[in-house]
């Protein structure tokens, strides 16, 4: 009986689902770069209609875009990204799709896998050009 109880104790403690995690709101929708050149970038993203935000990212570092959640549906507006994919003295702004992930605070620690991109060379181009892709 008592071992039939405690069973039963243990199982209900299984079912109820204490982790932190779970706890956690999301409250962002964000994605993070990483720039894997040897040169500072530059970026530009906006949130639908609104302002452009030009930004530089040194080499080896990596920054967060984020939107935060202002409605219970947490949707954020269409993301605007562009990179200057010329590493010379000119500029050729490129538009990139960046998909974001819903996150519980706007950092790149608080990113999932699949908001992460890296910036690095295009190939075959001496490092005169940079592009966006999917990190793995």
């Amino acid at each position: 009986m008592k071992l039939g109880l405690i069973a039963m104790a243990m199982v209900a403690v299984a079912c109820v689902d204490v982790s932190p995690a779970a706890a956690q709101q999301t409250t962002h929708g964000c994605a993070c770069l990483h720039n894997q050149t040897q040169a500072q970038i530059s970026y530009r993203y906006k949130w639908g209609e609104g302002e452009w935000k030009t930004m530089q990212l040194k080499p080896g570092y990596k920054n967060w875009i984020c939107w935060q959640y202002q409605n219970a549906q947490k949707s954020s507006p269409n993301l605007l990204f562009q990179l200057d994919v010329d590493m010379s003295k000119g500029s050729a702004w490129t538009t990139y799709t960046i998909g974001r992930v819903q996150t519980v605070g706007a950092s790149c620690d608080a990113v999932g896998s699949g908001g992460h991109y890296n910036v690095s060379y295009r190939p075959n181009t001496n490092n005169t050009f940079i592009q966006v892709t999917k990190r793995n």
